[in-house]
């Protein structure tokens, strides 16, 4: 029995494990170049600096807007549901915004293509 509750404890710590490192993995990584993908709630937005905050399986997140998406960032509603492709900078940067799509909450800005922003009903 007392051989029973070890396998299972070795086998809850290796799944914790590979959990912990493939979600950390994702939304903290020291290579830049790297893209990725989250969707996700907006939480915060702060249009004048240039950045918003979501949410992510590990944590909150960090994003800066590229040039192009900066003017179009703070069309963003908090609450709104976003799919949001990203480039990673390395620590201690974040990550810059490449593209989105606006899954759900209303704004003028409901697809940025990574140059232009495209309007609801016009794509």
């Amino acid at each position: 029995m007392a051989s029973y509750h070890r396998n299972l404890l070795i086998l809850s710590f290796l799944v914790f494990l590979i959990v912990a490192m493939t979600g950390l993995g994702a939304a903290f990584t020291d290579e830049p170049g790297k893209q990725g993908s989250f969707y996700s709630p907006i939480i915060r937005v702060v249009p004048d600096k240039g950045f918003i905050m979501i949410s992510t399986h590990s944590g909150v997140l960090w994003l800066r807007a590229s040039e192009a998406a900066l003017p179009h960032i703070g069309k963003l509603p908090v609450g709104g549901l976003l799919d949001v492709v990203i480039e990673f900078q390395g620590q201690p940067n974040p990550p810059i915004i490449k593209s989105w799509k606006l899954a759900s909450g209303g704004s003028a800005c409901n697809v940025f293509d990574g140059n232009t922003c495209v309007t609801a009903g016009t794509k």
